[in-house]
């Protein structure tokens, strides 16, 4: 039988293929990465959520061993979305290839963990299970399920495994039996979580991996197995146990784990009577057989050799190129000023679910901790959300929007807040306001021992407070951008991390000497392990010959930039095969599509996580979004051209990229071809090797100094007290200018404008806005309807007919009066010298009883006109175009006492207005006078 092994290079899975073969079936592994065990055996390299991968690899099997999944509880926790993707979907995806190859049989390695809810201790197969509260646990639970699906849908055979703990020869470095043995061999104490009386069911993994071949049986169809030891094994018995063979070493107790798994006594009856199968191997055998292996594994000197020939190359390669030595070995020396963290410390790593640059460092900071200290807790979270709402959408929607249709808008927001001081300043005070409170809570609630942020706004935030002496444990930031680190960078990080290291001098010219680091890339560590090209076009399944140049376009996991313009270019390239990767962005996926349609030499993907095979493939890479990528891409030694968007933190990385030569930049279409036939004929250059060798972002913060000192406190008093005096004249001159803001206070304070009186006569103040000259034409069609009214000058002065208006306006019956110009920024500061002239104009004395404001007045003017002794006049009704005014109204709600305001553009426009209101006063019976006139008559008093 051939069976596909999914997860066939790691620990089970390559034990399963040992199993297999012994059996006389024919392996194939499918795994992200080639077996270090299996050689010699057919291997398809892919991810478990990449269904054309599978479908392939599928071909001529005959069934399926599925075990590829996150299985460390302190990983799910970690990463849960990543957790869900793998276990969950990836078993939909193979169920799925199946279904599309006719494969019908498939063995899905489950778990006993699905057991944990249920109220009963001792369990079988038959036990109802309640939903899970784990998340690992659901994840396990819905493979299930689906497997079930598929075979009620499709007629597909499953059959359900659940493993009891595994252990054994190349187990995991974070499992408990490898930790503690390593520790024992290397003297350190054994230290449990709690008190150590956990319980489980370990098995032996080469058992597991016979009960995994003898589900293959046909009787098995169906049907679920529980693969468990009888004997029930406490953690402090394995630490006795590990104490007893290697030697002695202490035992010490620690705080309990959060997120760990409740034990259950599980029976393994119904396998045994119906498969045949028990765990053969006793445990205390088993720990024995792992110990003799683990010392096998050490070192040879032939090894040892090459181990300090690799150590001598890269303390030559740190003198050629001094940016090298930013990690040398003595870093890794906890000297007198370094942190203490504890063996197994907790962790919090910030990140933001902007794109795919921020999460994936994130979860890449969060494995180097759990590989170098199995205990530890680590926790990751999306920092944007706890910043606030408006914070969320400005800093995410916000972006993804410009980024797709003003990105023009988004460059200039980027010039002001990364290269004007005072906005820049501004833009932190204003994030540390609006952000800290939620980010701070964050920490409280974790209260880690460190703080790692991937995200430069949490970076802001939280340095600002750690500078300040709020924010009291070490904070560090992994920078993978390459330039325009304003905000990544900050005095308050006790040390930045990059990932490149061209990037050392912007960093420490912000945060100041001895403040950066250059670590590992915190990125896929398959990128680190060399990939030979034909091996890599060939996982990717697209038929391509080694002769023939493949082209990558991508836009990054938003799938931004001119992707069809790189299409175009690169399908310039005679017999060129163009990969083009859309990201996230499913529309940008359909308009390449449907503009390329039937091109054969064109294929599209949306977000892959086959970067490692397509970089290893390329002879070039096209990218709009700098970036993770374009590091991933050399250190595979595939050439870069940034092509595509090249606005915001993307135009400083891509004049870097030209100032380091690092790539090659085409700013236009016209400019990618040439690129394109430059990198094309010089050729891949060799992978840089050079990254693999740093140490990890983890490595270095165990062995890291705390550089970073409060800030005294009368500074942090000053500046704040500074902050806020320009914080408040900023508001002050915003409310004295501001019609908006004199409405509201006008709802709170005295300083209304007069727009109504109380009156029982049937009259209503009727009141136009018009200029001098337009005043006799207008007093000829208000009479013609039987109206009176007062006239707001504009452009009231001595020089403009204004004492001929007035006194055409008095002799009928009318009045004038001031009308104020809009407020303005500054404009209301005129105000007394504007009162002054009009009232001159006019010809009447200066304290003047009313004052017409047109658009709303500011508080800054009605203060000026209140100290003049005058009163602010405006209309409840308004009437005709162009009003931005504060309080409108309608004529249908017209009523004694009422000032209507009408505005108009022409004359005959006026005349249309007027005859409008007066057929509304018309029909309530109601007739028009001077506004002064309607006080009078109503005893109001000015």
């Amino acid at each position: 039988m051939r069976v596909l092994v999914t997860g066939g290079s790691g620990f089970i899975g390559s034990h399963v293929v040992d199993s297999l073969a012994s059996a006389g079936h024919e392996p194939v592994v499918f795994d992200l990465c080639p077996s270090p065990w299996h050689a010699d055996v057919e291997t398809h390299l892919g991810s478990i959520t990449d269904v054309g991968a599978l479908t392939q690899a599928l071909s001529g099997c005959d069934a399926v061993a599925h075990l590829a999944a996150v299985a460390d509880v302190n990983d799910v926790l970690a990463d849960p979305a990543r957790a869900e993707e793998i276990n969950s979907r990836g078993t939909v995806t193979v169920l799925e290839a199946m279904r599309r190859t006719g494969v019908a049989r498939i063995v899905y390695a489950s778990t006993i963990w699905v057991y944990s809810d249920t109220p009963r201790n001792a369990v079988d197969e038959d036990t109802p299970l309640p939903p899970p509260a784990h998340l690992y646990t659901a994840t396990k639970l819905a493979g299930e399920l689906y497997c079930r699906s598929y075979a009620e849908l499709y007629g597909i055979s499953p059959t359900i495994l659940r493993f009891g703990i595994p252990y054994g020869p190349r187990a995991r470095e974070a499992a408990v039996i490898p930790a503690f043995v390593n520790k024992a061999l290397a003297g350190e104490p054994l230290t449990l979580s709690g008190d150590g009386l956990q319980s489980r069911r370990f098995v032996y993994v080469r058992d597991l991996a016979d009960g995994v071949v003898a589900g293959l049986d046909d009787a098995a169809r169906g049907r679920v197995y529980n693969l468990v030891s009888d004997e029930d094994v406490t953690i402090r018995q394995i630490a006795e146990l590990v104490q007893e063979f290697v030697g002695d070493t202490e035992i010490v107790l620690g705080p309990a784990r959060p997120g760990d798994l409740g034990s259950k006594l599980v029976s393994g009856a119904r396998a045994a009577s119906e498969l045949g199968w028990s765990a053969r191997t006793p445990f205390r055998e088993g720990v024995r057989r792992y110990i003799a292996w683990k010392q096998a594994q050490a070192p040879s000197p032939a090894r040892a050799a090459a181990d300090l020939q690799r150590v001598d190359a890269t303390a030559d390669a740190a003198q050629r190129h001094p940016a090298l030595a930013l990690a040398a070995p003595a870093e890794t020396d906890a000297g007198p000023g370094a942190a203490t963290l504890p063996e197994a410390p907790k962790v919090l790593v910030l990140t933001a679910d902007i794109g795919a640059g921020h999460d994936l460092p994130a979860a890449a900071v969060a494995r180097e901790f759990l590989a170098e200290s199995p205990g530890a807790q680590i926790t990751v979270v999306n920092s944007l959300v706890l910043m606030g709402r408006f914070l969320t959408h400005a800093l995410r929607e916000n972006s993804a929007f410009m980024f797709r249709w003003m990105p023009w808008l988004f460059d200039l927001q980027y010039r002001l807040f990364m290269h004007v001081g005072p906005t820049r300043w501004l833009s932190r005070r204003l994030l540390t306001a609006l952000g800290s409170r939620g980010l701070m809570r964050l920490v409280r609630a974790h209260n880690p021992d460190v703080v790692v942020s991937t995200y430069p706004g949490a970076t802001a935030i939280l340095a600002e407070m750690r500078q300040r002496g709020r924010l009291k444990v070490p904070l560090y930031s992994s920078i993978t951008d390459l330039a325009g680190l304003h905000h990544w960078a900050h005095p308050g990080v006790d040390m930045h991390f990059i990932t490149h290291p061209e990037s050392a001098a912007e960093v420490e010219a912000i945060a100041g000497p001895g403040s950066v680091r250059w670590s590992r890339p915190p990125t896929d560590p398959i990128f680190f392990v060399p990939r030979d090209r034909d091996a890599a076009r060939q996982a990717l399944g697209l038929g391509i010959d080694g002769e023939r140049p493949l082209i990558a376009v991508s836009g990054g996991g938003w799938g931004l930039g001119d992707l069809c313009g790189a299409v175009r270019a690169a399908l310039g390239v005679e017999e060129a095969i163009v990969l083009c990767l859309c990201g996230h962005n499913a529309k940008a996926r359909t308009r390449v599509e449907l503009e390329f349609a039937g091109e054969p030499r064109l294929h599209t993907l949306g977000f892959t996580d086959q970067m490692g095979d397509i970089l290893a493939a390329a002879d070039v890479l096209v990218h709009s979004s700098a970036g993770l990528t374009v590091l991933e891409a050399i250190i595979r030694g595939c050439p870069v051209i940034s092509y595509g968007f090249g606005y915001g933190h993307i135009r400083a990385s891509n004049l870097a990229y030209e100032r380091f030569g690092l790539a090659q930049v085409a700013r236009t279409e016209a400019e990618l071809g040439p690129a394109l036939s430059r990198a094309l004929s010089a050729g891949r250059p060799a992978p840089d090797a050079r990254f693999a060798e740093r140490a990890s972002t983890a490595t270095l913060i165990r062995n890291c100094q705390r550089r970073t000192r409060a800030l005294p406190v009368w500074r942090v008093r000053t500046v704040r007290a500074l902050t806020t005096g320009a914080t408040a004249l900023v508001l002050g001159a915003w409310a004295m200018t501001a019609s908006v803001a004199y409405s509201v206070i006008s709802e709170v304070a005295p300083v209304q404008a007069l727009t109504a009186v109380t009156t029982a006569r049937p009259q209503v103040g009727l009141m136009l806005e018009a200029s001098p000259q337009q005043v006799p034409a207008l007093i000829t069609a208000l009479h013609a309807r039987g109206l009176r009214a007062s006239f707001a000058l504009r452009g009231a002065g001595p020089q403009r007919g204004t004492e001929t208006a007035m006194d055409r306006a008095t002799a009928v019956g009318d009045s004038t009066l001031p009308l104020l110009n809009d407020s303005g920024l500054i404009n209301w500061l005129a105000t007394p010298h504007e009162l002054r002239q009009m009232t001159e104009g006019l010809g009447i004395r200066w304290h003047h009883p009313f004052l017409y404001a047109s658009s709303g007045p500011s508080l800054g003017q009605w203060l000026f006109a209140h100290g003049t002794g005058g009163r602010l006049v405006a209309g409840r009704l308004q009437v005709g175009p162009g009003w931005r005014g504060w309080d409108r109204g309608t004529l249908a709600n017209l009523h004694a006492g009422a000032v209507i305001a009408v505005r108009f553009s022409s004359l005959r426009q006026a005349v249309d207005e007027l005859a409008k209101v007066a057929d509304e006063l018309h029909r309530h019976h109601l007739r028009a006078v001077p506004v002064s006139q309607l006080l009078h008559d109503s005893g109001t008093p000015v």
